[in-house]
């Protein structure tokens, strides 16, 4: 009877043995994808940024479209409407500004415009009036016009006057705007003489440069 309960006993403890053999310590749990990840990754790759260019120059008034062979002459002068390097806002009124300069053998006028473009603009011989035919109050013995065709009445802008001695430029007035169109008058000392005219952009000039007597 004894003997009988011993092999019962060694029966049943058996498989608890065999059980405890297979759950060592070599049984740890391997290292999740997220943990092996981690541990193989490097450290993220920086790009090197490109050196930044220095933007381009904008054209002094000295710069001319051509040669500097002064091709001048008294008939008229004009070009079309150029676009700079941005957009001008919507809306903004020409405003002009002047300078007067005198070089070497030359007087050479800069009407400043409000805009990176310049419009359509045209420049030649007339009679001393205002845009719209009015007289003009304005030294002189010949008077070139400066047309501006810029589509948009100015507003808060008073009127401009320069003067200049000795020099081929006697004066120059802003006579205001007329139907679509702001005008200069340039008076010349000594009757209707060459002039050279072209356009610049960034921000938007027309240069007349007169040739002095002699």
């Amino acid at each position: 009877m004894h003997q009988r309960r011993r092999v019962a006993a060694l029966l049943v403890a058996l498989p608890l043995l065999l059980l405890a053999g297979c759950t060592g310590a070599d049984d740890e749990p391997e290292p999740t994808a997220a943990a092996t990840s981690s541990s193989q990754s490097s450290p993220p790759s920086t790009t090197p940024k490109a050196p930044r260019t220095s933007e381009p120059a904008a054209p002094t008034d000295e710069e001319l479209p051509g040669d500097a062979s002064f091709p001048a002459d008294t008939s008229d002068d004009g070009g079309p409407a150029q676009a700079g390097s941005a957009a001008d806002p919507t809306g903004r009124a020409g405003g002009l500004g002047l300078r007067l300069g005198t070089h070497d053998g030359f007087t050479r006028l800069v009407i400043d415009l409000n805009s990176h473009g310049v419009p359509e603009w045209n420049v030649g011989y007339s009679e001393a009036s205002g845009p719209g035919g009015g007289p003009v109050d304005i030294s002189g013995d010949a008077f070139l016009r400066v047309s501006l065709q810029t589509g948009i009445e100015p507003r808060g802008q008073s009127e401009q006057r320069l003067r200049t001695s000795p020099g081929p430029i006697a004066e120059v007035l802003t006579t205001g705007y007329f139907e679509g169109s702001e005008e200069v008058l340039i008076g010349i000392a000594g009757g209707e003489l060459p002039f050279r005219a072209f356009a610049l952009t960034d921000p938007g000039r027309i240069v007349i440069d007169v040739r002095a007597v002699g």
